[in-house]
């Protein structure tokens, strides 16, 4: 009775074994890796975003980075100073990325000052810079950039100001930023945009480091 039993046990225990094993490789094939990756918080260190759900990285010290962190892509823009502003102006330096436009009577007048009581704390800092990329470029030419400049007394080299192709930006803030842009019929039947209020952190080899809330930049001006 006892040698049945033992073998009963073992069979039961047999059966478990190959069920979870069966189980867990099931699991695996129908959830996507994305969903099931996790990266170490490292303290003092900001992480990277990868994948299409931004997962946050943590580079590992003996790692390379993986292929799949969200970079910048090549692009071309106009400056408030009508110069071409690509990639090429983004590297060896940390950048501030900031979306907005220049008649915007939301949240934008609240990010500039925010951004313009930030400035002096990074005076002295020169691979820093900031870059505000209108969100409505068929209106906000060269020339509005400029007036919007001289509105806020912005007189900082480091602070840049960017137009050109709707495509093109609107591009970078949704699939690279994750930054939602949306376009309303405002009051007198002008166009308005709702659009992302956060700055984002970009690092010096053009890849998505960190995304700032503006209420984070009003602590810091002081």
């Amino acid at each position: 009775m006892n040698l049945i039993y033992k073998l009963f046990i073992k069979l039961i225990y047999s059966f478990f074994i190959i069920f979870f094993v069966v189980f867990c490789e099931d699991i695996k094939e129908k959830y996507h890796p994305e969903l099931t990756y996790f990266s170490f918080p490292k303290e003092g260190i900001l992480p990277y975003f990868k994948g299409e759900v931004m997962d946050p990285y943590w580079q590992e010290a003996d790692k390379k980075l993986p292929d799949d962190l969200r970079k910048v892509p090549e692009f071309t823009l106009l400056t408030h100073e009508n110069l071409a502003f690509n990639n090429q102006n983004l590297r060896d330096k940390y950048t501030l990325v900031v979306f907005f436009y220049a008649k915007c009577k939301g949240i934008c007048p609240m990010i500039t000052r925010n951004m313009l009581n930030f400035i002096p704390k990074i005076k002295d800092q020169t691979d820093l810079q900031i870059v505000s990329i209108t969100v409505n470029p068929e209106t906000d030419s060269v020339e509005v950039l400029k007036k919007f400049r001289n509105q806020y007394k912005i007189v900082q080299n480091n602070w840049v100001f960017l137009t050109g192709s709707k495509k093109t930006i609107y591009d970078l803030a949704r699939n690279q930023f994750d930054a939602d842009i949306k376009l309303i019929s405002g009051k007198d039947n002008l166009n308005d945009f709702v659009h992302t209020e956060n700055v984002y952190l970009i690092d010096k080899k053009i890849i998505y480091e960190e995304y700032i809330e503006p209420k984070v930049l009003e602590i810091w001006k002081d």
